[in-house]
């Protein structure tokens, strides 16, 4: 799978940082600390940086020295943005850069910690991205990773994501919209929730928003999915006996599905 990237995820993100607020950050920070543990003094790869609100919540974290990269420029800008609001400037590193260019990895060094979620699948060679980035794990390192989850609905959501792309921007507003109203409102009164509730728990997660996510998922093209099972099998063929220490796994058809593994050798 050899794809065009279409859709600017950086240009998706400057609208979100118009609305980072401190509660956002504070929720980047729980969910990273959720997952991680604490990551004082240990050296990061954040990997297809996007907002830049996660490298930006590893800095406020402690940790020791972060480095940055995303292939898309407008991605990249953002970022930088936050990167110029912080003190310490030699501890965050940010390049433009691909997964899949064997002569940019070979500038990076091995990290303590390599944070890679919902960034692999929108490649166009999702196993090659998870292989290269297995790569700079430290022995006795952590991969951080997250890939949609495979369903029985997938391969519908390939053609709506190929659709909406194609799409000018009147239709695309209307996609976002429908799945909005679909998704947040009409579903969980079907399930006799408040949806008000409900999205206040949305934006507590990981401090995202939800317009902008649906945003990234309808734009997020090139589009690859895996089961737990796949991704298992596939680590356990990694040079580096990578041993999965947590998971988090979902069933709905954009979540997804969180794993953590542990380099045991070099």
């Amino acid at each position: 799978m050899n794809e065009k990237i279409m859709f600017s995820f950086g240009k998706n993100w400057q609208a979100f940082l118009k609305s980072l607020s401190r509660e956002r950050i504070k929720n980047a920070m729980s969910s990273l600390e959720e997952f991680l543990g604490q990551i004082q003094n240990k050296t990061i790869l954040d990997v297809g940086s996007g907002s830049g609100l996660f490298s930006y919540a590893m800095y406020l974290m402690g940790a020791k020295e972060i480095t940055s990269f995303d292939i898309d420029p407008d991605s990249v800008k953002c970022t930088r943005l936050l990167q110029n609001s912080v003190k310490r400037k030699e501890r965050w590193h940010v390049f433009q850069g691909s997964i899949l260019d064997k002569e940019f990895l070979k500038k990076l060094k091995k990290y303590d910690i390599i944070y890679a979620w919902g960034v692999l699948h929108h490649t166009g060679n999702m196993w090659e991205a998870i292989k290269n980035t297995s790569k700079l794990v430290k022995k006795n390192g952590l991969l951080y990773l997250a890939i949609y989850n495979k369903t029985r609905t997938s391969q519908y959501w390939l053609k709506m994501k190929k659709l909406y792309n194609l799409l000018p921007k009147i239709g695309k507003s209307i996609m976002v919209l429908v799945y909005f109203f679909i998704n947040y409102l009409i579903y969980p009164l079907f399930l006799l929730k408040n949806p008000f509730n409900e999205l206040n728990k949305y934006q507590k997660n990981r401090g995202m928003n939800p317009l902008i996510d649906i945003k990234d998922w309808l734009g997020g093209y090139p589009y690859e999915v895996a089961t737990p099972q796949e991704i298992i099998q596939f680590f356990s063929h990694l040079e580096g006996d990578f041993k999965l220490i947590k998971s988090k796994t979902f069933q709905d058809h954009s979540s997804n599905n969180l794993y953590l593994f542990k380099k045991m050798s070099e």
